[in-house]
C-alpha cells in the first residue's frame, strides 16, 4: 500500500525570504511522487492562498501533489480532511513540518511518522511533552530522500 507525504508549505518546501522553494526541492519531490501519494497541509494567516499556488506552479511542482489545502487557521482541521479527501489513515502517513507545535504534534497525537525539519526561524522550537518526540529529525529538506 502506498504512503501519504504530507508536507507543510512555509520555511519547509518554500523559503519566504528569497521567495522560491529551497535548493533541491522539486527534484525531491518528482523522486518522492513516484513511490508517495504527496499532499500539502499549510496555515496561511494572511489569507493570501493566490501567492502560496502561484510559487508552486513557478516552481513547477503543483502537479505532484494529490492534494494542497490552505487556511488562515486550525491546521489540524487540514490534516484531517486531507486523510478523508484521499483516504487514508494516519497510521500510514509521514508528516514533514518544520514546527514542533504543529505538524509534529499532530502526526504525534494522531500516530502518524513524523519528521522536523530543524532548521531557519523555529529551529529552537524544541520537542516537548506536548509535541512528542518526532520519528525523525532532519536540517536540510532533501535530506528526507535517506529517509523515505
Amino acid at each position: 500500500m502506498r504512503r501519504l507525504v504530507i508536507f507543510d508549505w512555509g520555511r519547509t518546501l518554500y523559503n519566504p525570504d528569497t521567495k522560491a522553494v529551497f535548493p533541491g526541492v522539486p527534484d525531491m519531490l518528482r523522486s518522492l511522487c513516484t513511490r508517495y501519494d504527496l499532499a500539502i497541509v499549510s496555515l496561511a494567516s494572511d489569507g493570501d492562498f493566490e501567492r502560496r499556488r502561484q510559487a508552486m506552479k513557478t516552481a513547477g511542482i503543483e502537479s505532484l501533489f494529490s492534494s494542497i489545502r490552505m487556511s488562515r487557521e486550525n491546521k489540524d482541521a487540514l490534516y484531517e480532511c486531507t486523510l478523508v479527501e484521499l483516504g487514508y489513515v494516519a497510521s500510514n502517513v509521514v508528516i514533514v513540518d518544520d514546527r514542533t507545535v504543529r505538524g509534529i504534534r499532530w502526526g504525534n497525537t494522531n500516530g502518524a511518522q513524523t519528521i522536523w525539519l530543524q532548521q531557519g526561524k523555529f529551529s529552537l522550537e524544541l520537542p516537548n511533552e506536548e509535541t512528542g518526540r518526532p520519528n525523525h529529525t532532519i536540517t536540510r529538506i532533501t535530506d528526507l530522500l535517506g529517509l523515505l
